[in-house]
């Protein structure tokens, strides 16, 4: 008994000297897994609802369902990523989302897509918050940056391959040979989690420990929202960029998407170094400046050119702020915080970027795509001074 308590202990207390141990590749493996998994269903998922006999309007209110249930769930998820057995938590919440790819091949009716969907909501909160937190365990810390920068790497990898994967399965072997891709990936990806060393400290759970410190980090609401600030113009990208490409005539719009993508994998490990070694204003003044141009290239754009210059000033901004606020404030709050430090960036990007589409829309309506842009440019510039501000506070 007392032999298996100095296990636990000691495996508590390990600290990885690399940051490249197997713990993390595996992270980054079931990032790639899961990320693939979702982005081959969610792009088809309007085109399935809409042969199912839903409309428009339906069709997309079906695919935003996700976000929303994930902002509310945020709290809880990251309570649960801080309290409970971090990988029991991952594989809980891939298990469920296996549930919800096993729904929508089985069942071929509006009624189950909508709650399919809200079960892929419910996980995908719980994944990625967990994700980062349990990432974190495997971190030295001299290096929590750059593999925080890191802890993403799959994702976004997944992000510039599991459409184009989705749109060719499903071409060959229609909508249920994606689901049943995505479902097999689930699976196996909670199957590789089993695999992965880590002790987790009996006895650290009790209802008595659930408080809003265990629900949100009060202490790094402000990023949150400056975090939600640059999320909004990947929200204002996807929401609207093949809308202007049908538009203005512009072929080929998808591959601002590809050319983010490469962009941001690139640049990630960089950032993260950075981070490490200089801190966070140095990365986070310029993330502001590109956000903006992001959105003024979008607005004028007028050629692929245009587009694909602000794919990579997209990857200089979101790609390089979002992983470098986390990676910040988990220093700063221990890794212990992981969970709720993630959760609560998640929730001001889930905030704002949920936003961003409708009030981007109505000024679209009223004064067209290119003003909309050029409107947010200008509200991405005024999260400066309030940066400034929030410095000048923190270094009294």
């Amino acid at each position: 008994m007392e032999q298996k308590s100095n296990d636990s202990d000691q495996a508590e207390k390990q600290e990885y000297k690399t940051l490249w141990n197997i713990g993390f590749i595996t992270i980054l493996v079931l990032g790639f897994m899961g990320g693939t998994a979702n982005q081959m269903v969610t792009p088809l998922l309007s085109k399935y609802t809409l042969s199912l006999g839903a409309s428009l309007t339906l069709a997309g209110s079906i695919t935003g369902i996700m976000s929303g249930i994930a902002m509310f769930l945020r709290p809880f998820s990251g309570a649960a990523s801080d309290l409970l057995n971090r990988k029991h938590v991952m594989i809980a919440s891939g298990l469920v989302t296996a549930t919800a790819y096993a729904g929508y091949l089985l069942f071929n009716s509006i009624p189950a897509v909508i709650i399919c969907r809200v079960l892929q909501g419910f996980s995908f909160s719980f994944m990625s918050v967990a994700r980062t937190a349990y990432a974190t365990e495997y971190i030295p810390k001299d290096k929590m940056g750059e593999g925080i920068a890191f802890t993403s790497f799959g994702i976004v990898l997944s992000q510039a391959m599991g459409p184009n994967i989705g749109i060719w399965v499903s071409e060959n072997w229609g909508f249920d040979g994606c689901f049943l891709v995505a479902l097999i990936l689930s699976i196996l990806g909670a199957t590789l989690l089993l695999t992965l060393p880590y002790k987790h400290k009996k006895g650290s759970f009790k209802f008595n420990k659930i408080k809003l410190s265990n629900l949100i980090a009060v202490e790094v609401i402000p990023y949150a929202l400056i975090a939600g600030s640059i999320f909004t113009t990947v929200q204002l990208a996807n929401a609207f960029i093949v809308l202007i490409g049908t538009e203005r005539d512009i072929p080929n719009v998808g591959l601002f998407f590809t050319v983010f993508s490469i962009f941001t994998l690139i640049l990630r490990p960089i950032s993260g170094r950075i981070l490490d070694k200089y801190g966070l204003p140095v990365l986070l003044y310029p993330s502001f400046l590109f956000a903006s141009v992001t959105m003024v290239l979008i607005g004028s754009a007028n050629s692929l050119i245009f587009l694909l210059v602000a794919g990579v000033t997209k990857s200089l901004s979101h790609g390089v702020a979002i992983p470098s606020i986390q990676g910040a404030c988990i220093k700063r709050l221990g890794r212990e915080r992981a969970g709720v430090v993630a959760a609560t960036i998640h929730m001001g990007q889930d905030l704002l970027g949920s936003l961003a589409p409708p009030v981007g829309g109505f000024i679209a309506t009223y004064h067209g795509y290119g003003n909309m842009y050029y409107t947010f440019a200008i509200f991405v510039l005024l999260v400066i001074p309030a940066y400034m501000f929030l410095r000048r506070c923190e270094n009294k």
